[in-house]
Formats: C-alpha cells, structure tokens, sequence
C-alpha cells in the first residue's frame, strides 16, 4: 500500500486547485492510502514537505503553481539531502496555479485525472530523477525548480512583494511589471561561468567585456562585466506565465542554461519579450546564450535577487545545479 501526501493550496489559480482537487479525490485508487494537507499561509508547504519527508511518504504530490511546487521541493530536500544523495519521497505535482511554468517543461497537460492515473502508475514503477536549481544568497540556501537571476525580473518580483497581499492572485507582478517597465534600468554585473559548453545554433555574442579561460582539465570558464538587463540561470524552459525564456533548457542533463540580456530601451523591451513565447529571442543581438555547472553574479546593494520568481535578497548570488537528484512521477 503506498502512501501519498497531497498539499494543496486552496488559493491557487484563484481557487482552482482546491476545486481540482475535491473533484480527483474520490476517483483515487482504493490500493493506496491518501492523506490531505491544506496550506495556509506562505511557506507552509515547505514545513508541510518537511514532515511528510520525515513521516516516510512514499511520494508527495504539490497541488498549486509553482510557489507550491517550489516550497515542497525546498522541503524535500531541506529533509531527504545529504551531501550528493537525496532519500526522501518521490515527488509529483498537479499544476493548479495561475502560470503553472514549471509543468510547461514537462508538457504535462489534460484530463486531471488522467495526469494523475500516469503519475500513480510511475509511483508503481520507475521514477524518473530531474536536476535540481540551489542558491545561495545573503547567506542563506534556496533550491529552485525553474530559474534564478538578477535584473529586470527580480526587480519585477521585489517590486510585487512590497505590494499589499490583499491585492491577491496575479495582481501584485502585473503591477510589478508595469512599474518597472516605467522605471527601466540596467544593472553593472561581473558574471563568471564555469564549466561552459556550447549550445548548438547560440553563438557567443562579441561584447568585449567577455573573457574565455580554458583549464588544463580542458573545462571552460566564462567573465563577463557590464551592464545587463538581467541575468538567467535555470533547469526549466519557462517563465512568467509562458515565455520560453530558456528554450534549450534539459531537467536532466545536469547543467544550468545562462542567458544574458543587454541593456535595451522600452519599445525594444517590448520586442523582445515578445519574442521570448517562441524562444526566439536568444537571435537578438543583446542576447547570449551558454549552458554551465555553476555561476556567480556579482552586483551591487540595489541589484535584486529571484528564484522562480520570488524575490530572494540583493547584492550578489551563487547558482549550480544538482544533477537528476529528484525523483518524479511525472
């Protein structure tokens, strides 16, 4: 008899996850014992994750976006890491929320219950491992499950984290980008890459601030200094509520997919941005385009912080991947 722990975050998707999940339970398989978390405040999945970890669930399933999925990854390894080894629960997911970016790298879609019935399935057989996103900001350790970076996204996120909560649901990073938007600015950013290699069809823009060392282990190391509209690192492809922002992003592959922006101006933001649905962005020569293990961004007080969109601290941000360290479902 396996057992699973659902957190479920009533608010998500404006009330969606709760509903989805009132219409899934009583379709659960009865060889199974299926327990019910309801979270009520930020980060409490986290703490939820945690014990269920402790409590040896055979999985954990987050039902909500992906501030839900984020915290119960947080939990699990916060509990089940040790060292290089993860040995906590699986984990699935049910992608209720607004945005629901992560589940987009997975293409995972349709019929609630279906997704489901396969996840189930899984749990019953081989799980598969995906990397894992950690940073280390102001001191403290985060894990992310789609991108980490600094720039004109953090500032978005800082922004809609000063706004009152009781402006709800997608409100506050609406307002996030419409401000900053009106207060467009570039950042001053030293950058070093290790361990780069080449991303077919992404040739390495020309800035002259880029210096390329090659080891004696014939590993490549990548500074680059300037200002920059932001900074991406991530194992996931999107972002944002669909904009493919890392397309060539592989959750198993055990790198981190970089991508850098120069400064641009408000009209050719908004070109830009719109091209990123389609990935197809990283052809505009402001962009570059790398995949590595690890990198640091070095900024100044003002320069925000994000991890999947959550506004983490400022200054400057150490980033690497844990490689297929997570088993899921999906």
């Amino acid at each position: 008899m396996s057992r699973v722990a659902f957190i479920v975050n009533p608010i998500a998707g404006g009330g969606r996850a709760l509903r989805g999940w009132r219409a899934l339970r009583p379709h659960l398989p009865a060889q199974g014992t299926f327990d019910q978390y309801l979270t009520r405040s930020p980060g409490e999945a986290v703490r939820l994750a945690e014990m269920a970890a402790r409590q040896n669930y055979d999985a954990v399933v987050p039902v909500g976006g992906d501030g839900t999925i984020q915290e119960v990854v947080n939990g699990l390894l916060g509990v089940g890491l040790g060292g290089s080894r993860y040995m906590g629960p699986a984990m699935g997911m049910l992608p209720l929320g607004r945005g629901n970016d992560f589940a987009r790298t997975f293409d995972l879609r349709g019929q609630l219950s279906d997704m489901w019935l396969r996840q189930w399935r899984s749990l019953k057989g081989l799980h598969r491992q995906i990397d894992v996103g950690r940073q280390i900001c102001a001191g403290r350790t985060s894990y992310f499950i789609n991108m980490c970076g600094a720039g004109f996204d953090a500032d978005v996120a800082a922004t809609a984290n000063r706004l009152p909560r009781r402006l709800g649901g997608a409100l506050p990073y609406l307002c996030g980008i419409f401000l900053r938007f009106i207060a467009l600015s570039s950042k001053a950013l030293k950058i070093h890459m290790s361990d780069v290699v080449p991303v077919e069809g992404c040739p390495h823009r020309a800035w002259h601030t880029i210096t390329t060392t090659q080891g004696d282990d014939g590993r490549t190391d990548i500074r680059v200094q300037q200002r920059f509209l932001l900074v991406l690192a991530g194992v996931g492809r999107f972002l944002g509520g669909g904009m493919m922002l890392l397309p060539h992003a592989e959750p198993r592959d055990g790198y981190l997919d970089v991508m850098l922006a120069g400064p641009v101006g408000r009209i050719r933001l908004l070109r830009v941005l719109r091209s990123s649905f389609a990935g197809e962005h990283i052809r505009e020569p402001e962009v570059a385009y790398f995949r590595a293990r690890s990198l640091s961004v070095i900024g100044t007080a003002d320069t925000n912080i994000h991890a999947d969109g959550d506004y983490v601290g400022t200054g400057s941000v150490k980033i690497d991947g844990l490689s297929r360290i997570l088993p899921v479902l999906f």
